[in-house]
């Protein structure tokens, strides 16, 4: 290949297979690699992005290639079109690709970065196809590498942020009217040895911050408002690499985005978001995978409402890392999981529309595959399509929660993560058991937030902004959330003070359980209205006075749970 990686591997350490975390996979998680006709015809790739080109309802397939790029189009289950035109099969050594409706006309453009010439933005015209547009610092030279989209300003339109490998990076703002400017000053101005971009509110403040990989430090910039980024100092974030993909995904349904990194040839890292800008980085099993990791991607396979995490690496083994739940992560590489080819970029899609994700592994020469997952009936599924008005059309930086059978589970729309790559644009969530989702609730990038309640499980459904209920918001455009914070005083003799938080009118329940969960006292029942509440537990009231020990407060309401526990002192 043209952009050999022999100057990388003379500069790591041998990888070391952690064999012992790599077990059979389970029964029900069985993948297919699909290579017929144009879907394993093209090698040399590095970019994978999926969007829906032609707006008929299923995602389609860019590849950027050391050569000629490929658009296919997927024309139904099992079924792909190579309809590549001028100007999309660019010859030039192709970098990232990334969909996204610049201009905010209901259809997906296409920004491509090159490594070797200058980066090109097409436009897409619907049935006249797709027209380069590229002015001003859209064609940038580079050495080019990743890019990613992003309304870093909040005005309704996408921006783009581009990674050269070298020399500086740039932040473009969308003028509108077809005009980006370049508005790179300090940290964005990096100029180490770029090579991705991944956008997401990290801070959960309400705008999309960014975080870099290059072959040495990368950085995170924190997004402070009005052009304004600040470097996030700290060890596990700022990993000596060499990085390659970075990919934002709630492991741990805690509500904020942790980040999964691949370095190559080095220990990849699960970066936990401990809130205030605090990180931990989790190493342990097959989260501390030492092969050539390129390829990052957070899905949720099987649809139990964790998200696992896809592992493309460059001639040591894929690996598919099944969360088992509390930070515990399993290899799974039977078949096609574990292919030993030279992967690069790797990227999600439901290509099939039978609700669960499958996976497109770009190759540096040894075949492409798409690999269908045949995850046996089971656990329920949701999809949105998000539609921006206020907003990006795309909804790029949507923040959306849905909360099912009490689990709160949270994704954001990503404008590209990974290596060089882009998941579908559809949020996915697994449900688990629970066959109705008992709300869902999405901040919209412009900070509107509208809530929808008891949406049936196993369909894919168009939300369209201001077409929900709007709801509150809280410090920063965050959404009010259920909230029942510790009892206060703890521990208690007289009684305790308990207050909760709903986000809107809606039903409720607080009551004392011991810790039997057996009922002790019912304190409210009935719908309340949004806001804050306080109430007195009186625990030697005059004929129900009860015993020492230790107690639960129990809020619930539309299928959340929050509890806490206290102590009674004699």
């Amino acid at each position: 290949m043209t952009r050999s990686f022999s100057w990388r591997v003379a500069a790591v350490m041998p990888w070391v297979l952690l064999a012992a975390a790599l077990v059979p996979l389970r029964a029900e998680a069985q993948f297919t690699a699909l290579t017929k006709g144009p879907l394993g015809a093209n090698s040399n790739s590095y970019g994978v992005a999926w969007g829906d080109w032609d707006g008929d309802g299923d995602p389609d397939l860019y590849l950027a290639n050391d050569g000629p790029n490929v658009l296919l189009r997927n024309d139904g289950p099992g079924n792909w079109t190579d309809v590549t035109t001028p100007p999309l099969g660019n010859p030039d050594n192709g970098g990232a690709a990334v969909w996204g409706d610049f201009d905010n006309d209901g259809d997906l453009d296409l920004f491509l970065v090159n490594y070797l010439s200058s980066n090109r933005l097409f436009r897409n015209d619907g049935a006249a196809g797709f027209t380069d547009v590229t002015t001003g610092p859209l064609g940038d030279a580079g050495p080019g590498q990743g890019a990613a989209w992003a309304d870093y300003d909040r005005d309704g339109d996408l921006d783009l942020y581009v990674v050269n490998y070298g020399t500086p990076n740039h932040l473009l703002r969308n003028e509108g009217g077809g005009g980006f400017s370049d508005v790179t000053n300090g940290p964005l101005a990096d100029a180490g040895w770029g090579v991705g971009a991944a956008w997401a509110d990290y801070d959960n403040d309400g705008d999309p911050d960014l975080y870099i990989t290059n072959d040495g430090p990368n950085r995170l910039l924190r997004n402070d408002g009005g052009g304004v980024f600040t470097r996030i100092v700290g060890l596990e974030i700022e990993d000596s690499g060499p990085g390659e993909g970075a990919a934002w995904g709630d492991f741990d349904n805690d509500g904020d985005l942790d980040l999964y990194l691949a370095n190559y040839g080095m220990a990849n890292k699960l970066i936990r978001n401990d809130g205030g800008s605090l990180f931990t980085a989790l190493t342990a099993g097959p989260l501390g995978d030492t092969g050539n990791g390129m390829g990052v991607a957070w899905g949720d396979y099987d649809n139990d409402g964790d998200l696992d995490v896809y592992l493309g690496n460059y001639g040591t083994g894929n690996k598919l890392l099944r969360n088992d739940g509390a930070g515990v992560f399993t290899a799974v590489v039977s078949g096609p999981l574990g292919d030993g080819g030279d992967d690069t970029g790797v990227a999600w899609a439901d290509v099939d529309g039978d609700g669960d994700l499958d996976l497109y592994l770009a190759s540096d020469g040894t075949g492409n595959q798409l690999l269908r997952n045949d995850l046996a009936a089971g656990s329920h599924w949701l999809q949105l399509d998000l539609v921006g008005t206020v907003s990006n059309r795309s909804a790029i930086g949507a923040r959306v929660r849905v909360v099912a059978a009490g689990v709160s589970r949270t994704r954001e729309v990503s404008g590209g993560s990974g290596y060089l790559s882009q998941d579908w644009l559809t949020a996915s969530f697994g449900l688990g058991s629970a066959s109705i989702a008992d709300s869902v609730i999405v901040r919209w990038p412009s900070g509107i937030l509208q809530r929808w309640i008891g949406v049936v499980a196993n369909q894919r459904l168009r939300l369209v902004e201001g077409q929900g209920v709007d709801v509150p918001a809280g410090p920063g455009g965050a959404p009010l959330a259920l909230e029942l914070p510790p009892p206060s005083p703890n521990p208690a003799r007289e009684g305790v003070r308990l207050r909760f938080l709903l986000p809107d009118t809606q039903p409720v329940r607080l009551s004392i359980v011991d810790v039997q969960g057996r009922l002790v006292s019912s304190l409210i029942e009935g719908v309340q209205p949004p806001g804050w509440h306080s109430l007195w537990w009186d625990t030697r009231a005059p004929g129900s006075r009860h015993a020492a020990g230790m107690y639960v407060a129990r809020l619930e309401s539309r299928g959340e749970v929050r509890t806490r526990k206290f102590v009674v002192l004699p």
